[in-house]
């Protein structure tokens, strides 16, 4: 059999399926990059076929409008295919800019002039039949447009696949498959232009490049039809992450990794007065703030203006597909009206607490010497109540006063501390609590590894089990309280703790405030103790967890068993 059948079955071919393409692809209408695909597809169809009915015409005048038609869907399918990839990509708003609208010229014009070349023959002249393996083929000499519209076109399909496999590379296993095939197979139809165009190989008049359209339809087809490409398109991701720095309240700018300024958000540019013009800048010296890229959480001040703001900048470092550090994401929170409060409640909480203690403190003096001025035992059992209502106030204050400091400890970095010591330095006597026995009968078990490290802030840390081992002292009224610290070992990156005694059990309706996470005016706990316990483990990122009954509450704590970042192994040691 010949090879003229073939040439013309594989272009007419190549315009069915991507009529079949087209109509498939009008249901998802709409979609980010479908309508340009069809229209990219449409082009080829257009192209394809007339390429393919020409081979079978001989007469000259029928065969130049065949050609003038094939080189109209050639010229549009590449400006077609950018369109379909910037707008499948995400990048939509940029086929709706002056800058696409600038690159559209180039085919538009193209495509006039090869419409009316016959006026002026600066796409092609010498147009002539050269029969070729028994199919209408052509030959004629190339004008500087047909250059310039071909290799344009060439350029912008080159475009859009460089962007759809970047897509394949960036976007992860949801898109890098279907976006793979779909961009490696527009390669070897552009090879095909370029060698008709530059007239390579034996048989220059042979334009192949339909036909080699096949395989590139077969995996589009595979891609948007078997796959749900177009269902899962990453325009929406890129959306997303797109709005999800232009959204953020928080200012949000990235600089290179000599601290100048590659982009911001809108807020950062309304906080720090940036536009367009300080792009490229020093971001310290436009801002005037005190940064370091160092990927942490720290305190900044921007300067510019009769008050200063505080902010805690967090910085993460942005690296490309090979590892390289390649700049800095700069988040800022605004602190300034949030550090102003605390100072304000600092300094009211330290006024009262020293006033409270004074004046406690002399009513408690002149309590003890009415005490000891009376017989009368009504009287006195009355002043022992006041007194230790005063004692209760006066422990709230130091409570109080302790939480303040444990709060404080939240802004310094975490440290490693050696568990076992920690927890042996609350025994009873060593603590200095004075509702808590100290003669001894009062016993502390501590059943902790030696070698337990953990990366933590150890004033929370100590805070939370020494609330929880006064809470079991505090209200055991046996001969011999117990309270008993364990480590359980290790479990979803938490290192688990229980803290038991064999006391009369938490009443439940303290749990119940627990639980709920707030207090009522009807529903309350009896003290803070419980309440500091419960924040510190939630401060340092755990929870803690109650389970209490008559002859006894077992507390289990769970805290975050730090990673250590050089080694990446547990700074928690598992007991054997």
């Amino acid at each position: 059999m010949s090879l003229s059948p073939w040439l013309v079955i594989g272009s007419l071919l190549t315009g069915a399926c991507s009529a079949f393409l087209a109509w498939y692809l009008r249901r998802h209408c709409g979609q980010p990059g479908v309508n340009w695909a069809i229209v990219t597809v449409l082009a080829l169809a257009v192209w394809s076929v007339s390429d393919g009915v020409s081979l079978l015409v001989f007469e000259p005048t029928l065969r130049l409008v065949l050609e003038t038609v094939s080189w109209t869907g050639m010229i549009g399918a590449g400006i077609a295919y950018l369109a379909f990839a910037l707008d499948y990509t995400g990048r939509g708003p940029l086929v709706r800019s002056t800058g696409f609208a600038l690159l559209s010229v180039v085919p538009a014009a193209t495509i006039g002039l090869v419409l009316t070349n016959p006026l002026h023959g600066l796409v092609w002249s010498g147009f002539r039949l050269d029969p070729v393996f028994g199919v209408a083929t052509v030959s004629y000499e190339f004008g500087p447009i047909a250059y310039i519209g071909l290799l344009s076109g060439i350029l912008y399909a080159t475009a859009g696949t460089v962007l759809v496999l970047e897509t394949a590379v960036s976007y992860g296993p949801v898109y890098r498959t279907e976006t793979l095939w779909v961009g490696l197979s527009a390669v070897l139809p552009c090879l095909a232009l370029a060698t008709w165009l530059f007239e390579l190989g034996p048989y220059p008049q042979l334009h192949l490049t339909t036909i080699v359209f096949l395989p590139h339809l077969a995996l589009d087809a595979y891609a948007i039809v078997a796959s749900g490409m177009i269902e899962l398109n990453p325009s929406t991701r890129r959306t997303a992450q797109r709005r999800a720095v232009e959204d953020l309240s928080d200012p949000v700018v990235v600089v290179n990794t000599d601290d100048r300024l590659v982009e911001y958000n809108p807020a950062a540019g309304s906080t720090f007065d940036l536009s367009e013009a300080h792009l490229g800048e020093p971001f310290e010296t436009v801002a005037t703030v005190d940064l370091e890229t160092t990927p942490t959480n720290r305190l900044v001040t921007d300067h510019e203006g009769p008050e200063s703001a505080e902010f805690t900048a967090s910085v993460s470092e942005l690296t490309d597909p090979s590892g390289a550090r390649v700049g800095y994401i700069v988040v800022f929170r605004d602190v300034t009206e949030r550090r102003q409060r605390r100072q304000q409640q600092t300094v009211m909480n330290r006024v009262l607490r020293h006033n409270l203690r004074n004046d406690l403190n002399v009513v408690s003096g002149y309590v003890d010497l009415s005490i000891e001025h009376t017989d009368d035992e009504t009287i006195e059992a009355y002043l022992k109540r006041v007194q230790s209502d005063v004692d209760d106030v006066l422990e709230l204050g130091e409570k109080s006063r302790a939480l303040e400091r444990t709060i404080e400890a939240l802004d310094t970095s975490p440290t490693t501390v050696s568990i076992r010591p920690l927890l042996a330095s609350l025994e009873p006597g060593e603590r200095g609590r004075s509702r808590v026995r100290t003669d001894g009968a009062s016993r502390l078990e501590i059943d902790v590894p030696v070698d337990l490290e953990l990366r933590t802030h150890e004033r929370v840390f100590r805070t939370l089990f020494a609330n929880l081992v006064e809470n079991g002292f505090e209200h055991n009224d046996g001969d011999s309280p117990r309270v008993a610290i364990s480590y359980v070992g290790l479990a979803d990156g938490m290192a688990v703790f229980e803290v038991a005694d064999d006391g009369p059990g938490i009443p439940e309706h303290e749990l119940a405030v627990l639980e709920r996470g707030e207090e009522t005016p009807l529903s309350h706990g009896s003290g803070l103790g419980l309440w500091i316990a419960t924040w510190c483990a939630t401060a340092l990122g755990g929870e803690i967890e109650f389970d209490s009954g008559d002859d006894g509450t077992t507390v289990t704590v769970c805290v975050p068993a730090a990673t250590d970042a050089a080694s990446g192994s547990r700074r928690a040691v598992t007991r054997d």
